[in-house]
């Protein structure tokens, strides 16, 4: 009886784990002629990561919904973006004038 009980306990975690699944948000940060602006500051809560040479980015273990995002370049002013999380893995590309 305790190994049935102890099975069940265990499938309902691993069960409602595999719910709540985190997604993640990835793309490149370009400025308006195209080059990639590395060494941004991208924010989304309190998550942050640093585009690298290329512009890229990737912010993961995210709850799915609507996110406010965050960039943030050396000496400049903040944009903030909406972007909506998907349960899967979301990518957004985004172009900025500072």
């Amino acid at each position: 009886m305790k190994v049935v009980l102890s099975f069940s306990l265990i499938l309902v975690l691993v069960v409602a784990g595999a719910a709540q699944r985190a997604s993640e948000l990835s793309g490149y940060l370009l400025y308006k002629d195209k080059s990639p602006a590395k060494g941004v500051v991208v924010s989304i809560g309190n998550f942050n990561v640093v585009t690298d040479a290329n512009g890229y980015y990737k912010v993961t273990y995210l709850k799915p919904g609507l996110k406010v995002v965050s960039i943030t370049p050396p000496n400049k002013a903040t944009r903030s973006f909406k972007v909506m999380i998907g349960t899967k893995p979301t990518q957004k590309d985004f172009v900025v004038n500072w």
